[in-house]
């Protein structure tokens, strides 16, 4: 075995003769002290040095490594040195024998699995042959040891192996006698034989044998051993045994003895020493032991058939806590718990008293390892039980016997429902409580809370103090609320405080330390409490003064849980909190729940009464609670009730109402006329009801006077009596009534009377000779009003008797009344007046400009208080100066009327008659005004400034300076809508404010939307919406900045209590501050991104959510302000159109009805928005109203948006809008030479075919290029590219489009791109009609509206003309019917029917020139309108009333006359004869009224017979010289249209005379005269006729010349020569001609009638005339479609006339005249074949005349027209038709547009 300890160390000892010192070197160098392990040691008793053989090399170098090595002795320490032992050295102890040799057989077979012998001992040797000596036999071992045998080999299986190597020995002398002992904790086997030579054959054997390889088993000899096992040692000790061996054996080395299993190793010296002892008996103490050998490389003793049974290790006890045992006896679970665990290590446990006795488990030796277990039971069954018993634990708790029961009871009850136990001992002072580890972890802190408490309660006990704190009740309230005593208690939870409300203190108990920190702690909180000014208004302030603290506080704020305090001092009241928002909470509270009412007192007498005092004291005294008391004072001139809302309510109620009763007032009683006034004065008994009232009359109102009780008694009476009498008016509307009754006034009345017993008088005269006074009509020219109420007022009225409570008097610096207005007001308010300003100056002294001194009116002036106010001179060295001073006197004037009390005040143009312009002067004044306007903003007691002055021109002057300073947003007022005033007390009417709004509109829904100028913070409605920023800082953005200024810092505070910041979106909600609205909506509106992103969709939302909200809260009313039009960046139009498509939407959608208006409020500086939202408010509601200002162009034409009357001629059809021209015509649309041709293509601008395809090809390759390069950059469906080789500016292409909306949105698209590019006209083709295959009539729809849409609301477009070009003809209807629908309905004409006719006459002879169309529009004659005259009657009955209407009707018909004039020259009367007309109907007193009936125009004149017949004269007049004009004017036009006679100066060209010298000449020329005079240039002259030359009487000589218009050449070639001296010619056809041919075929395809003759009529006057006329037409109707032949039947004495002169209209109606009073043309002749047309004569024969008739431009004629109509702004058709669409029969009113061309001869 020296193999396994093959690692020697050399031990150096010092002398020492201990014994046995080689059991202390084993115990030593195989313990952990020496950090050496399992080795042997060969030491000889006294020897200097030792030998070790460690196992493992780690052990020997360790034990090297160690710096020093001893063992206690008995006698001192035992010092070592180790090291290796030197190369060469025989190491002392070896017991190998040098000389020894090695066994026969070692290496015999490499093969087998024989482990080399080990060394023998010393004396051993190996065999030295078969037959060697007995000797060697001794010393080899006998047994053999086999390894490596699996678990399943059996002791048989084995024995069987053993046998059959041994029947395969060679050997015959082999002995087959062997023990095989198996050791199955080593998968051993030892295998013992007789002798040595066996044991080495069988060992040289076993590789041999096939089994033994299979199981792979391995085999060693057995080496000799030196160890027995001593057993059944008891009481023995290690000395007995080894004297008790060494006597029986040999040399004892060493004894290892172990108690426990009660058996020992005995250790010999020699081998041969073991042999002695085995085989005998042994005793000890009489005890027989046993003993066996023991084998260390075995690791156990070989016992042969005497193997021991293993016996169970003794029972041991373990310690445990006295706790913890309680547990387990309580609780089996959990003695059965640590049982199961101990199970496993074959151990039964059993409490005992004071421990627990662990026994081994009998199953402990059926285990296969029995022997290790037991072996190691002992420490194992202690660990594992140590394992098990750590889940339990006890705790231990001392406790102090004075509250040893407390404790105990308390932690008892604190485990009453724990697993644990308690263990007490009193005695010890030691409780302990036990359980599990985690259930005792878990109990442990709370019963040392129980035991601390209870300490520290003695404690506290022992040592608390008791403090007392001055801290008054309500800040007390304030810091408990706050949690005070929770914070003071979660730090010292034992501290006790009671608040002692006596002594107005908090007691504290505790600790000195704990009284020191919470003294400390309240002192901090008292100091950091929040403070506050309590805004509320003055009064409620003084009140609150002196009221007491701490009631107040709890009255007003504890008792209505807001924690918060009042501090009241004579300074100021505050309030205190903990917080900001307490603050606030508080501050919001006590504004709603305190208020002061101010009543306004109409009558300051009223105050001095008794009774007021008496009803004072009570209310005061009835309402004087803590908290709701009510105080009462008087302010100026009203009454102020401060205290509790509801005491206050209830009281002013109540004082109100005693005010009211109680006042002075005048009640006006209106009359329906002065008649009942005067009808009822005769009557005197009803006064005598009237007891307590003054009766004064007005202009048809009874005034009463007096206490507004008995006022109001005594109204109910008068009111009965008027109903008791009976009144009626007579309307009488005949000319000349009013002058007729003035003139026999009084007999007519007297009449009346005697007659009927009632009372007449003409409406509007008042009685001069009444005993009552009217009071002069006061007349408001101008009212506008300031945002915040006050009314500014310009009235044209005497200052003497204005109603107003205070009078401004211009006076002097020394108050003399002198003069002018001052003088005036003197003497109406009496001497007193200039007595009183007399002692003034005596007191005062002489006064300086801009002073002002007050002092009681009286006498007749209508006013309270007379301001005397001194203004300055002014010098033109100095203006500033004397501006500055007249603005100090305007305002020092107006604080004196507010300090008065007044309400309202007048003032005159101060300081106009000291020298200053007056414009200058009025200009000042209302500066001044407006600055103390503003100064005073929301602060002036003044409600209504007038500006007074009874000369128009200062009036008119004072208008327009207020304008100017307040706008022009007011209202002008008529004086004739002006309310008199007629008593000193009457009240002031309440004006009513000018309405700023710039549009209203209202939703189908009835949701009204209102757009107005003016400043969101001034807004009154329920809410406004305020945009601010991400950071909600109000204090940024115009909008922002204007409402926070207006609000104050607070609305800041309430915007900042909800958030600090926000997201564009959110709304925040607060209320109003000091705004006029209730809530403030603020909006947090996102920048504009370009539409990038989603700014515009958050805008929306904030529209939507906004109303939403203002709808979900219910509130009536909202204000937005422009949102996002600022700063934000977003488009204006942008935020028009969405703000209300989302106002409509809302409207639409929501479910409940509380939001009733919504108002847009927009900056008046900015025109812009205001235009921009004005127009896109006009498109959502046309029909919304607005004030003139706000309209602009599109309230001047009532059918703005509507096309004029559509004008049609051949192919065209044309309108206007506005300015607008509209064409729809039928064409090439290429050749149009307008500014822009717009293309309708596809989507890359290049479609070739339709219109698109004929606009590319005609404009050329550049237009098609251009557009390929455009289509491919960015665009929006719309390019504009040259025009190529087409006549216009510009083409327009556009994405061509199927859906009407499209086309819609397209067209506007297009005309706007023009306007803004400021082209004057367009053409477009019919979208859509084409591939498209829309509907016309819808395409015709969808363009007029665009049209319609882009052009209504903008009347000043450079676009004046707008042509739609068709290509297909049928077309054209669909377009001209889109067009009739969309024609306005035109408002009648003021002229009435008589302007528009004598206008329509008048245009056939004259040229609608633009000065003749002045010239006519002049001369339309206006009837006088009759003013109706009122005869109010009066009487006891209606029956009376009636007989005295009948009376008054009768009188006035014997005296009225009516006479007609027919004559057509009316229709030539001049502007001037107009004019004239009217002046008659004025100076005269009649109505002329102008009339045409069957085409005969006469005037109507009525009224008194004397003046009917002076006018009718004076008429005739007029007619006679005007029918003398007329003839003498077509005179002239016929000479013009024959000759022109010109002459000619010296060296000069010829020149034309003038249209009456010309006309004079050539008459002179049929008359053949040899001279006439003539004028030339200021000079007669006499003419030699017919060539002159011109003679004046200076010998001065002018050549004349005369140029035939007529000359052959201008008449048609085929003509046959004109007969000298003849302006006419009939010249019969052949019947074989062509001529004759054309003519009869043209009669004969309508009328079969026999045909006699043929003419044709030469008349060069009147050709050339039509061709003239013709001319003129194609040039004013642009185009040439003009002309047709047509057909006109007569009888045979008009013939020469016809021929002659042409057609006459003058006698329109002589056959039949259904469609005008003019010259009938048939398209068939069989039409005028009728008798009707064309009577035959005495032989039957017929005529008919073929002509050339000049149309032109026609529309639908009507029976009672004398002219065409108009067309539009285009002057007027040429013709009328009786069917427009297929006319047969043509109507012309000018003579030269018909010539009659050829007569017919027929039968």
């Amino acid at each position: 075995m020296a193999e396994e300890y093959a690692f020697p160390v050399l031990v150096e000892l010092g002398e020492s003769n201990t014994q046995r010192l080689k059991n202390k070197l084993v115990k030593y160098f195989q313990s952990k002290k020496s950090n050496g392990g399992d080795c042997e040691v060969d030491y000889e008793s006294g020897s200097p040095t030792a030998l070790l053989r460690f196992r493992r090399e780690e052990d020997q170098k360790n034990v090297l490594g160690r710096e020093k090595h001893q063992i206690s002795l008995d006698q001192g320490v035992l010092k070592m040195t180790v090291r290796l032992p030197s190369d060469g050295k025989q190491k002392q102890g070896d017991s190998t024998d040098p000389g020894s040799k090695k066994s026969d057989h070692e290496g015999t077979n490499k093969q087998s699995k024989v482990q080399e012998p080990k060394p023998l001992n010393e004396g051993q040797t190996g065999a030295k042959g078969k037959d060697g000596d007995s000797d060697d036999e001794e010393h080899c071992s006998k047994s053999a040891v086999l390894g490596n045998i699996p678990d399943s080999l059996t002791s048989e299986f084995m024995e069987m192996i053993v046998e059959n190597i041994l029947r395969d020995l060679s050997s015959p002398t082999a002995s087959q006698d062997y023990t095989l002992e198996l050791i199955p904790d080593i998968s051993s086997a030892v295998v013992t034989f007789q002798s040595g030579r066996d044991n080495t054959e069988f060992i040289e054997r076993c590789p041999q044998n096939r089994m033994f390889t299979k199981k792979n088993l391995s085999v060693r000899p057995l080496e000799n051993t030196k160890k027995v096992m001593v057993e059944g040692v008891s009481d023995c000790s290690e000395d007995m045994l080894c004297l008790y061996f060494e006597s029986k054996g040999g040399d004892v080395e060493d004894v290892q003895l172990n108690e426990a299993e009660k058996s020992a190793v005995v250790i010999f010296k020699n081998h041969q020493d073991v042999k002695k002892v085995l085989g005998k008996k042994h005793e000890i103490k009489k005890e027989e032991i046993k003993v066996y050998p023991f084998y260390k490389s075995l690791g156990v003793a070989l016992y042969g058939k005497d193997k021991p049974s293993p016996k169970l290790p003794a029972a041991i006890s373990e310690p445990i806590d006295n706790a913890v045992l309680s547990y387990l006896a309580n609780h089996k679970a959990a003695l059965e718990t640590i049982g199961r665990d101990l199970e496993k290590h074959f151990c039964n446990i059993t409490l005992e008293q004071s421990a627990v006795r662990l026994s081994a488990s009998p199953s402990l030796l059926k285990q296969k390892e029995a022997k290790v277990i037991i072996k190691e039971w002992a420490n194992t069954v202690k660990a594992a039980f140590s394992q098990a018993v750590s889940k339990f634990k006890s705790i231990k708790f001392s406790l102090e016997s004075d509250v040893w029961e407390e404790s105990e009871q308390k932690i008892k009850e604190k485990l009453q429902k724990e697993d644990v136990v308690v263990v007490t001992d009193k005695t010890s002072g030691v409780l302990s409580v036990a359980g599990l580890e985690n259930d005792v972890n878990t109990l442990k802190k709370p019963i040392s809370d129980i035991l601390d408490k209870i300490n520290e309660r003695v404690r506290r006990e022992k040592l608390s103090k008791t403090q007392e704190i001055n801290v008054s009740p309500s800040m007390f309230h304030i810091l408990s609320q706050d949690g005070l005593q929770d914070k003071l208690l979660q730090v010292y939870p034992e501290l006790k405080m009671t608040y002692d409300q006596k002594k107005k203190a908090l007691k504290v108990t505790g600790f000195v330390e704990e009284i020191i920190k919470a003294t400390q702690v309240i002192s901090n909180a008292t100091l950091g409490l929040k403070r506050q000014n309590l805004e509320v208004d003055q009064f409620l302030l003084d009140m609150l003064k002196d009221e007491q603290q701490e009631e107040a506080t709890d009255a007003l704020l504890t008792a209505y849980g807001i924690k918060a305090a009042l501090e009241i001092s004579p300074q100021r009241v505050q309030l205190v909190a903990v917080s900001d928002k307490d603050l606030m909470d508080a501050q919001v509270h006590l504004s709603q729940i305190l208020k002061s009412e101010y009543i306004e007192v109409e009558d300051l007498e009223v105050l001095k009464k008794l009774e007021w005092q008496q009803l004072v004291h009570q209310q005061e005294t009835a309402n004087s609670g803590s908290g709701m008391r009510v105080q009462i004072i008087t302010h100026q001139q009203q009454v102020v009730v401060s205290g509790h809302k509801d005491s206050v309510d209830k009281v002013s109620s109540e004082l109100e109402e005693f005010i009211t009763e109680n006042a002075h007032i005048e009640e006006c009683i209106a009359v329906d006329a002065n008649v009942i006034i005067e009808y009822l004065k005769h009557e005197t008994t009803w006064l005598k009801q009237l007891e307590g009232v003054e009766v004064d009359f007005g202009n048809e109102e009874i005034i009463l006077s007096g206490c507004r009780s008995a006022v109001k008694d005594c109204k109910t009476i008068v009111k009965g009596i008027l109903a008791s009498v009976c009144f009626d008016s007579f309307k009488v509307t005949k000319p000349g009534v009013k002058k007729f009754f003035k003139e026999k006034e009084q007999l007519y009345t007297s009449l009346i009377k005697s007659e009927t017993d009632c009372l007449i008088q003409m409406a509007g005269k008042s009685n001069e000779d009444d005993d009552f006074a009217v009071v002069q009509v006061r007349k408001p020219i101008y009212k506008v009003q300031t945002s915040d109420g006050v009314e500014i007022v310009v009235s044209k009225a005497d200052m003497c008797s204005y109603s107003v409570d205070a009078v401004v008097n211009p006076s002097t610096e020394d108050l003399k009344h002198t003069a002018g207005l001052a003088l005036a007001l003197s003497k109406a308010a009496g001497p007193q007046l200039q007595a009183i300003c007399d002692q003034i100056i005596n007191v005062k002294g002489k006064l300086r400009p801009g002073d002002c001194v007050v002092t009681d009116a009286g006498g007749m002036l209508r006013c309270k208080k007379v301001i005397h106010a001194v203004g300055p001179y002014f010098d033109q060295t100095k203006p500033k100066r004397a501006e500055a001073q007249l603005k100090r006197t305007v305002r020092e004037s107006l604080e004196q009327a507010e300090k008065c009390g007044c309400v309202s005040v007048a003032l005159p143009a101060i300081s106009r008659s000291l020298g200053f312009p007056l414009n200058l002067c009025l200009a000042t004044i209302a500066r001044a005004v407006k600055d103390y306007c503003d100064e005073k903003y929301d602060d002036n007691t003044l409600k209504t400034i007038h500006l007074v002055d009874n000369e128009d021109s200062v009036a008119l002057g004072l208008e327009s300076a207020v304008k100017q300073e307040f706008g022009n947003h007011g209202v002008s007022v008529s004086s004739q809508n002006a309310t008199p005033k007629v008593s000193q007390k009457s009240p002031l009417l309440k004006l009513v404010p000018p309405d700023p709004s710039l549009c209203r509109g209202q939703t189908k829904e009835g949701l009204n939307i209102v757009l107005k100028k003016g400043n969101i913070e001034a807004a009154k409605t329920e809410v406004i919406v305020n945009t601010v920023t991400e950071d909600l800082v109000l204090d940024r953005g115009a909008i922002s900045k204007a409402i926070f200024s207006a609000a104050g810092a607070k609305l800041q505070q309430l915007v900042h209590s909800q958030k600090t910041k926000g997201a564009p979106g959110e709304i925040v909600v607060t209320d109003n501050c000091k705004l006029k609205s209730k809530q403030v909506f603020h909006a947090i509106a996102p920048h504009w991104d370009k539409g990038q992103g989603t700014a515009e969709k958050t805008l929306a939302g904030i529209f939507k959510d906004c109303l939403d909200l203002a709808e979900k809260t219910r509130l009536s009313s909202i204000t937005f302000p422009a949102v996002g039009t600022g700063n934000l960046g977003f488009p204006k139009n942008l935020v028009a159109t969405l703000m209300l498509d989302k106002f409509l939407e809302f409207s639409s959608q929501r479910q409940s009805n509380n939001l009733k208006k919504i108002t847009v409020v927009l900056y008046p500086g900015d025109t812009q928005t205001i235009k921009v939202f004005t127009d896109e408010f006009q498109k959502k509601f046309p029909s919304a109203t607005g004030s003139s200002a706000a309209a602009g162009p599109a309230s001047a034409d009532s059918s703005q948006g509507k096309f004029s009357k559509v004008v049609s001629s051949s192919g065209t059809h044309e309108t206007k809008l506005g300015n607008v021209m509209i064409q729809v015509v039928t064409g090439d649309i290429t050749k149009e030479t307008t500014d822009v041709i717009v293309n309708s293509s596809n989507d890359s601008f290049t479609l070739k075919s339709g219109v698109s395809k004929a606009i590319l090809d005609a404009a050329g390759v550049v237009v098609f290029e251009e557009c390929q390069n455009l289509a491919s950059q960015s665009n929006q469906g719309i390019i504009m590219t040259v025009p190529g080789n087409l006549k216009c500016k510009k083409i327009l292409h556009l994405v061509g489009q199927t859906d009407p909306v499209k086309i819609h949105s397209t067209v506007k698209e297009a005309l706007q791109k023009c306007v803004n590019h400021s082209y004057t006209s367009v053409s477009f083709p019919a979208i859509g009609t084409g591939q498209g295959n829309v509907q016309a009539k819808q395409v015709a729809d969808s363009m007029l509206d665009a049209v319609i849409d882009v052009f209504s609301q903008n009347s000043s477009s450079s676009l004046t003309l707008i042509r739609i070009v068709i290509f297909q003809q049928p077309m054209l209807k669909d377009f001209y019917s889109s067009m009739q629908e969309r024609e306005a309905t035109d408002p009648k004409d003021k002229g009435g029917l008589w302007s528009s006719f004598t206008h329509k006459l008048k245009s056939l002879f004259v040229s609608e020139s633009p000065d003749n169309k002045q010239e006519n529009e002049a001369s339309d004659i206006e009837t006088v309108k009759v003013e109706p005259v009122v005869f109010h009657i009066c009487g006891a009955s209606q029956s009376k009333v009636d007989v005295a209407k009948k009376k008054i009707n009768d009188l006035i018909s014997n005296e009225q006359c009516s006479e007609e004039i027919t004559d057509n020259d009316i229709l030539n009367l001049s502007s001037a004869d107009c004019q004239r007309i009217v002046d008659i109907q004025m100076k005269l007193g009649v109505s002329i009224k102008n009339q045409i009936t069957n085409g005969q125009a006469s005037f109507i004149i009525e009224g008194l017979s004397k003046d009917v017949l002076r006018a009718s004269r004076e008429i005739d007049s007029m007619l006679k010289k005007v029918r003398g004009e007329q003839e003498l004017k077509r005179k002239l036009e016929l000479a013009a249209t024959v000759a022109d006679w010109q002459y000619q100066q010296h060296g000069l060209p010829y020149q034309s005379f003038d249209q009456m010298t010309n006309y004079e000449l050539e008459h002179a020329l049929e008359r053949a005269a040899p001279t006439v005079k003539v004028t030339i240039l200021g000079s007669d002259y006499t003419v030699q006729m017919p060539k002159g030359p011109a003679t004046d009487s200076k010998g001065t000589i002018l050549q004349i010349k005369r140029i035939d218009k007529l000359k052959d050449e201008d008449v048609p070639e085929f003509w046959d020569a004109m007969p000298a001296g003849k302006t006419c010619h009939s010249v019969s056809l052949q019947t074989a001609s062509s001529e004759y041919a054309e003519v009869l075929n043209l009669f004969k395809a309508t009328c079969n009638r026999a045909v006699s003759k043929i003419e044709r009529i030469q008349n060069p006057t009147l050709w050339k005339s039509l061709q003239i006329k013709k001319q003129e037409m194609e040039v004013r109707n642009n185009h040439q479609n003009n002309e047709k032949r047509l057909f006109h039947g007569t009888s045979e004495d008009t013939v020469p006339i016809i021929n002659e002169r042409g057609f006459n209209r003058s006698y329109a109606g002589k056959n039949a005249a259904c469609y005008g009073n003019g010259s009938y043309f048939a398209v068939k002749a069989n039409y005028s074949a009728q008798d009707t047309y064309s009577r035959p004569n005495a032989n039957g024969e017929k005529f008919m005349y073929l002509c050339r008739v000049l149309t032109g431009d026609y529309t639908l004629g009507q029976q009672t027209m004398i002219a065409p109509p108009a067309k539009g702004n285009l002057g007027i058709y040429d013709s009328v038709v009786d069917n427009a669409t297929t006319p047969s029969m043509f109507v012309v009113f000018h003579d030269t547009q018909a010539y009659p061309e050829y007569l017919i001869t027929f039968k």
